[in-house]
């Protein structure tokens, strides 16, 4: 008896060049679509269907790592019974080394396969038969057939379409075949993880030879009322053939689904992706709220397109991430989703390469209160400063000033602001009553020199127990290190990230981890 339904590849070996041109012309067709229906005619003689890259098959657990393809396909038409009519296409499965031979001869012009320029209507069928016989040059050996290759081993072909309510005519054993499905593919290959391909093909295999004709033209003695004595099923009378397709391909047996959701429905390379676009979605959101405490509304045109930046790129990773949830439980997910997010991901990009290309120079201004956007400004800020603080120094020598006052109060010194005429100053200066506090607020001014960076002009003098409060560590640091305010806060939003990414790597190892236990469970039961 034919073993079950089973592709078993062991086959290494590097692709050829027109796989590779197939990959690339197929890459934004198939995406990572799974769940594929549609409706087909066999007057398209060969079209593609899906890509998917199959998981490496392991032993200890073969039920849940096995690669399934299933589905139903049936006469759009009129009901189809193939034990009486000849199912006039093939659907086949095959990986990459032979998906050239079917690609590659099904894009060439069919003149190149017709042995006489006539374009009459026998040369042109011959012409198409010719292309299918090369199409399965390769596959006809390996693929198993009842009649015509009993002895193959290989599971690549189902006859299309399938009996109206029944299975397809090579599903020897219906307990092998999916719930409400008309066929069932199962693929194991245990030394990689592997491309498949999935296409429908108007050819199909003649009982009496054996010989692959095609079905895209109308075969020539069929088209008069004589019976064809040249197979023992006739054609549908009704050529083109249409015919409904869905058909999902998924990693593991379907009954275990809920125990590997977000690997079940995605093709290999795809797996883990939720995860990942999780978890940099909640970094984005970590790291914008930072930002927000840090700038505390004190926004310049830099800092708006970090921000920008940021939460566009949070808004991508969220639409991405609730397709692929979507996408995890019905195969087909949220597109239009995706799509928006992918529109977000690249605006985020294009003002990330902006804001890089404004600060290559001078630098991102990370203190938006002490720091410039351009060394030219800041230069120029500087001395209006300086000339500023020796403007106010000397009018409140010349007591053209308001007279400040100073108050104790618990040990505490205040110092009231001291008045600047409105062409000396736009903002006030804080100055202390006593002459020595003056000396001390002129001479550091005088000190001042013009460089790349900014200093704050608000000069406060604190008293005794004032400094000893703000240099003072706090009590849990346990005197192993100063423990300032501002330390205090970074070290508490570093800690907040770690912990919680930290957690969620943790509760998807252990989730991950008991899933398999269920797994091996249920497949020892």
């Amino acid at each position: 008896m034919r073993a079950s339904a089973v592709a078993c590849l062991e086959r290494g070996g590097g692709e050829e060049v027109g796989l590779l041109l197939f990959q690339m012309l197929l890459f934004y067709y198939n995406a990572d679509a799974l769940h594929i229906s549609g409706v087909w005619s066999t007057d398209k003689v060969y079209t593609f269907l899906a890509r998917f890259a199959f998981q490496k098959t392991s032993v200890a657990e073969i039920e849940g790592t096995r690669g399934y393809i299933f589905g139903n396909i049936s006469s759009l038409d009129y009901p189809f019974n193939s034990s009486i009519r000849m199912p006039p296409a093939t659907l086949v499965i095959v990986d990459g080394e032979y998906v050239t031979d079917l690609y590659g001869n099904a894009s060439r012009p069919v003149q190149l396969f017709s042995e006489s320029s006539n374009g009459s209507h026998f040369n042109l069928w011959q012409a198409e038969t010719a292309r299918c016989q090369a199409m399965f040059s390769r596959i006809n050996v390996l693929a198993w057939h009842r009649k015509c290759s009993p002895k193959a081993k290989m599971d690549f072909l189902r006859q299309a379409p399938c009996t109206t309510g029944g299975l397809c005519s090579e599903e020897e054993e219906p307990s092998r075949v999916q719930p409400h499905s008309q066929f069932t593919f199962t693929v194991q290959d245990r030394r990689q993880p592997r491309f498949w391909y999935l296409s429908l093909i108007a050819c199909y295999r003649n009982l009496t030879t054996c010989q692959w004709e095609t079905s895209a033209l109308p075969r020539p003695n069929q088209m008069s009322e004589g019976n064809d004595t040249t197979t023992a099923l006739q054609l549908p009378q009704r050529m083109p053939m249409r015919m409904r397709y869905d058909i999902w391909m998924v990693n593991g047996v379907p009954r275990l689904q809920d125990y590997y959701r977000f690997e079940h429905q995605f093709s290999f390379e795809y797996h883990d992706i939720f995860e990942i676009y999780l978890t940099f979605g909640v970094l984005y959101l970590f790291l914008g709220v930072i930002l927000h405490i840090k700038y505390k509304g004190e926004y310049e045109p830099l800092a708006c397109l970090l921000f920008a930046h940021i939460w566009l790129s949070f808004v991508a990773v969220t639409l991405r991430a609730s397709h692929l949830a979507a996408f995890a439980f019905d195969g087909e997910g949220a597109s239009s989703l995706f799509s928006v997010g992918d529109v977000a991901g690249l605006t985020s990009e294009s003002l990330l390469i902006i804001l890089v290309l404004a600060t290559a120079d001078v630098g991102f201004p990370i203190l938006p209160a002490e720091l410039s956007h351009f060394q030219q400004k800041v230069r120029q800020y500087r001395k209006r400063q300086y000339r500023r603080v020796i403007s106010a120094t000397s009018f409140r020598d010349n007591e053209s000033t308001s007279t400040a006052t100073t108050t104790h109060v618990g040990g505490h010194t205040r110092a009231k602001e001291v008045h600047l005429p409105p062409t000396a100053a736009t903002w006030s200066v804080a100055l202390c009553r006593t002459e020595a506090s003056v000396a001390k607020a002129v001479a550091s001014a005088a000190q001042m020199v013009a460089s790349t960076s900014v200093g704050s002009l608000t000069f406060t003098v604190y008293g005794s127990e004032e400094t000893e409060n703000a240099n003072k560590p706090f009590l849990f640091c346990f005197g192993l290190f100063k423990c300032t305010p501002r330390r205090m806060r970074i070290f508490l939003y570093l800690g907040s990230m770690l912990t919680v990414i930290i957690s969620i790597e943790l509760a998807l190892y252990i989730w991950a981890m008991n899933l398999t236990g269920a797994v091996k469970l249920t497949s020892i039961e």
